[in-house]
């Protein structure tokens, strides 16, 4: 899974100095673990709905975990927890962005990919060109610890002007928002990715825990 995810950020990086935007610096920055003492533990919460599919895997409650050690290694443990059972998802470097990111960008290409029978591969680099190409923020707040923080929302809707929008079903219209705030930990507050029926459509959000709430 390790190996897996930093392909994939691998690949998602590769935007070179002259596409660099706000989208880019803001959800892959670095080092910002850093300042954050040992034994610290990030939670986000997990959600995915969708409509039936063979092997498509709705989640009501999970979690992931990132914790910093307290023997001081520069790493993170990424960790899942659902259903009181843990699976670790690997070790990051504290110097590098924030993992949640990567499992929330190959969760969503994994389940369009299942929904749709498209290839995962020209998911993965469609996405990957939304990214490339950024957007503008708009001004966001979301609740955390109490009080609503102030964010930035990025939207992509990375099948907009896609060639095969037309075998794509409701995820030609996919839309991906991604919250950031500086002041939090680990900068993001929340991921989402939606297709457009409230009820029937797919829909999956990683969510920042308010500090204290751990992996219930």
């Amino acid at each position: 899974m390790t190996r897996l995810l930093w392909m994939i950020v691998s690949g998602l990086m590769l935007v070179g100095p002259a596409n660099a935007d706000a989208i880019t610096d803001s959800l892959f920055a670095e080092g910002i673990f850093s300042p954050l003492p040992p034994g610290v533990e990030i939670v986000y919460s997990h959600v995915r709905s969708g409509p039936a599919a063979p092997d498509f895997q709705p989640v009501s409650q999970e979690s992931l975990v990132l914790s910093k050690p307290t023997n001081g290694a520069a790493h993170l443990s990424l960790t899942l927890i659902a259903d009181s059972r843990s699976r670790s998802l690997g070790d990051f470097s504290a110097e590098g962005g924030n993992p949640v990111l990567l499992v929330f960008l190959e969760s969503v290409a994994r389940s369009m990919a299942t929904l749709t029978g498209g290839s995962p591969f020209y998911i993965r680099n469609r996405i990957k060109d939304a990214l490339r190409t950024g957007g503008d923020p708009t001004d966001a707040s979301e609740p955390y610890a109490g009080s609503m923080v102030a964010a930035q929302a990025f939207t992509l809707r990375p099948f907009e002007d896609d060639p095969n929008r037309e075998r794509m079903g409701e995820f030609a219209d996919l839309t991906l928002r991604f919250v950031v705030a500086p002041s939090v930990p680990g900068r993001i507050l929340s991921l989402s990715a939606d297709t457009p029926d409230p009820e029937t459509g797919y829909h999956e959000t990683f969510k920042l825990s308010d500090p204290g709430k751990g992996s219930e």
